[in-house]
């Protein structure tokens, strides 16, 4: 196998470990038997097109021919897209364990109620999809609003943050994405497809 198709075989399966798929849930998405992703990902197998653009499909990838000269350009926006969906992932594990340890702290009576066990039951789905999480805002209010719970209106206030967190475990169990209120994204020094205007 070449070069190029053992770093092919490498980025599809990092893809999907990010994803945190197992190799017969990519192969639910794609169509594409798990046998032949195993055998894609230990790059013992000629790669077709159509498998390719399955993959990258189920992914959440795109395929793409780049002019070498911008391939540079390609990579070090991929590169900074991927480091910043790293750094998203951590702030959002550190606010889920905060927030199970708020939950944790209340007092003891509230523990027993059918929303405190729902809570409960929901953050600890969350952590099916620790490759994936982004939601730091979301999960960070839901801590605070935990913290906040008070004896007088807690029961209320505490089914409140439990049908919060079915939506973000509901989000995160559909794949679709974000639920926190993002800022708008920032946009690109430069844009691939511009041409020089030196003419």
């Amino acid at each position: 196998m070449t070069y190029a198709s053992e770093h092919i075989a490498v980025a599809l399966r990092e893809a999907r470990e990010n994803k945190g798929l197992s190799q017969r849930e990519l192969s639910k998405r794609s169509g594409v038997p798990q046998s032949h992703i195993s055998k894609i990902e230990s790059n013992n197998v000629d790669l077709r097109l159509s498998s390719l653009a399955s993959l990258a499909h189920a992914l959440d990838l795109e395929l793409a021919l780049i002019p070498r000269k911008a391939a540079p350009a390609v990579r070090s926006i991929t590169r900074s897209t991927t480091l910043q969906s790293d750094r998203g992932n951590a702030d959002a594990l550190r606010e889920l364990v905060r927030a199970q340890r708020a939950l944790a702290a209340l007092p003891a009576a509230m523990h027993d109620s059918g929303a405190a066990q729902t809570l409960q039951k929901n953050l600890s789905e969350m952590n099916n999809f620790r490759n994936v999480i982004q939601e730091s805002d979301a999960l960070r209010q839901m801590r605070i609003a935990i913290e906040t719970v008070s004896n007088s209106d807690g029961m209320k206030r505490l089914q409140e943050i439990a049908k919060d967190a079915q939506r973000i475990r509901n989000m995160l169990a559909h794949s679709i994405g974000q639920i926190s209120n993002e800022t708008a994204r920032s946009k690109p020094a430069y844009r691939l497809d511009e041409e020089d205007s030196d003419g």
